[in-house]
């Protein structure tokens, strides 16, 4: 099978899905927007879940590229954490709030993508914890990996109780402000 092609069709995928929720999205428009038959879709893809689980981990893996090009562009350990929970967490939040569409994406990813949504987030923690292991002041008790799955655990509640990207952002720097003050 053409993973070039499979790879086009998850991007194709995940654009429809953020225009349109995950609920009001078919096979069809799919396969349509991807340029391809639904039977052609069909060889690629069982269901609309598992292609959304495909675009969910394919999101994720958009956003830590690019985190891990902009981390050259920080110099304190702390600036490089707060960047990359910026582009994973803070930098779409109101779209979140104002968009049913992405909302419903959000939402959807939970319930019928939540390993694909673990296996991104397990990325991200993988990426704090070796950005915390550089830290010297890191809490010395509580190991950079333990530290990282607490730090986005806590994102996961952050987002539902947030009203704002502001409010997020403040959450988020006080969160950092504990986790790398060290003991």
């Amino acid at each position: 099978m053409d993973n070039k092609k499979k790879l086009d069709i998850v991007a194709t995928a995940l654009e429809v899905f953020f225009k349109y929720g995950y609920k009001r999205v078919s096979m069809n428009e799919i396969a349509e927007a991807a340029g391809i038959s639904r039977a052609g879709l069909y060889l690629y893809f069982k269901s609309k879940e598992e292609i959304f689980n495909a675009a969910i981990v394919h999101h994720g893996n958009i956003l830590i590229e690019e985190i891990k090009k902009g981390l050259l562009s920080h110099k304190t350990t702390e600036d490089k954490i707060l960047y990359a929970l910026e582009v994973w967490t803070i930098r779409n939040f109101d779209d979140s709030l104002h968009s049913p569409e992405y909302k419903e994406i959000t939402d959807s990813s939970y319930q019928f993508a939540r390993e694909a949504l673990d296996t991104s987030y397990g990325k991200l923690e993988t990426l704090l914890a070796d950005l915390l292991e550089m830290h010297p002041t890191a809490a010395s008790d509580v190991p950079p990996v333990r530290l990282a799955h607490l730090v986005t655990g806590a994102l996961r509640g952050f987002k539902t109780v947030a009203k704002s990207s502001d409010e997020l952002r403040h959450m988020i720097q006080d969160l950092l402000q504990i986790v790398t003050a060290g003991q």
